[in-house]
């Protein structure tokens, strides 16, 4: 074999087994590293995890908000919720209350 000037002493044979392992070692850190595919995936993952979470909290402050304005401004509402929640009546009302009838009276089981 003549060595040419600038070139590698070593045949082709073991340039290729050497280039093969490089290419392999850089498909498994693309692959399995810190910023490898699968790592991408499961970011990618938690943004859309994160971002469904984030919409869904927007619309609960939308409602909260809307509640509050409710009853900063609507003396209905204020009402409303002394009479479902604290049970409060006004002079001269009468409250029914009505309970659920008892169901049907099964014997024991005997054994």
């Amino acid at each position: 074999m003549v060595a040419l000037p600038g070139r590698s002493r070593l045949p082709l044979r073991p340039r290729l087994k050497l280039a093969a392992i490089l290419l392999l070692a850089l498909v498994v850190a693309s692959v399995v590293g810190n910023r490898g595919l699968v790592r991408v995936y499961q970011m990618h993952q938690t943004k859309v995890a994160l971002e469904r979470e984030i919409t869904q909290l927007t619309a609960n402050n939308a409602a909260l908000a809307e509640e509050v304005r409710a009853l900063r401004t609507d003396p209905g509402r204020i009402e409303a919720i002394a009479r479902e929640e604290l049970g409060l009546v006004k002079p001269g009302e009468l409250v029914y209350e009505f309970r659920a009838a008892p169901g049907p009276s099964r014997p024991p089981d005997v054994r």
